[in-house]
């Protein structure tokens, strides 16, 4: 069986806050072991997120847009 919440980042701050420094280096070591927080991001074709986009019958003028805004992004140089 496998349990999904939703939890809003504002509570897991407010959750730390609350931890002791031994429950946060716990949480420290445990995000580290499951290399949580360097998750690789996984980047997809410009032209699929475009496409995307044109399902959703955004305007030819916002396509334009956010095509030449990804294609200069750092994150796809």
């Amino acid at each position: 069986m496998q349990l999904s919440i939703d939890v809003k980042t504002k509570d897991i701050i407010s959750l730390i806050s609350q931890m002791s420094l031994n429950e946060l280096e716990k949480v420290k070591n445990s995000l580290i072991q499951r290399e949580l927080y360097f998750k690789k991001f996984q980047k997809d074709d410009v032209e699929n997120i475009i496409d995307d986009f044109k399902n959703e019958d955004y305007s030819d003028d916002f396509l334009t847009d956010l095509e030449e805004g990804l294609k200069k992004s750092s994150i796809y140089k």
